[in-house]
């Protein structure tokens, strides 16, 4: 479903130029459920920012079913992200001002839908399967961090998109917390197929995906069932 080849990532630094991502070579088939690991600043989060089309890449190509990505129109690559990338953060993003299920349809209000009933009905149907039945016309300051996440989680798939993108989604809850959100995430993938794609310190939750992709020195290395092995770089 993405394909990834030569995948690099510079910085301009006042001391010098800084490789993060030095030709990483991925594939990511569909209904994956994948770990991205690895110390601190050493490009998870740099690597799912390109691979969801929001920063672009010094050298490199990211297909998603064929499709080059950054060789679309700004405008077709907007549209692109919004209905086939969803997003998780560490700090939720949630609209202070806005519902829970407003914050849900807001996707599809950036897609110009105008069905606002089918949005309302499609969000409430994503917050009730959350668990988040009794808090939809709560504003996010009302919810607790936990609820927030699945606030989160629930927009990200109100565009029903091809993959799941998470950046340490549980970094801001507390562990049961965030052992509960991972369990709703692991439910999405087994039942529904949903392809999700986590950067995460927790060995816990790495350990439990069929496949991590370790991040060390610009490069990936790639295990599976517990056998690694050196992604060509």
């Amino acid at each position: 479903m993405i394909e990834v080849k030569g995948l690099q990532k510079t910085f301009s630094h006042p001391s010098g130029e800084l490789h993060v991502l030095k030709g990483i070579d991925l594939a990511i088939k569909e209904g994956e459920m994948t770990a991205v690991v690895g110390a601190s600043g050493v490009g998870k989060s740099t690597l799912l920012h390109i691979l969801g089309t929001l920063d672009r890449p010094t050298a490199g190509k990211i297909y998603y079913d064929g499709v080059d990505v950054f060789g679309l129109h700004e405008k077709e690559l907007t549209a692109f992200r919004n209905k086939r990338i969803g997003f998780v953060f560490q700090f939720h993003h949630l609209l202070p001002e806005f519902t829970a299920i407003e914050n849900v349809f807001m996707p599809g209000l950036l897609a110009r839908e105008t069905d606002y009933e089918r949005m309302e009905k499609r969000a409430a149907s994503l917050l009730e399967e959350l668990g988040l039945k009794g808090r939809m016309r709560h504003k996010p300051g009302e919810l607790s961090g936990g609820e927030q996440q699945r606030v989160a989680v629930a927009r990200a798939l109100f565009m029903s998109p091809a993959v799941v993108l998470a950046d340490e989604p549980t970094g801001n809850l507390d562990m049961e917390t965030g052992r509960e959100l991972f369990e709703l995430l692991f439910r999405l993938n087994s039942e529904k197929g949903i392809t999700f794609l986590i950067a995460t310190h927790d060995k816990e939750i790495s350990g439990r995906c069929r496949r991590v992709l370790e991040m060390v020195g610009g490069h990936i290395k790639s295990t599976f069932n517990g056998r690694a092995k050196d992604v060509p770089a």
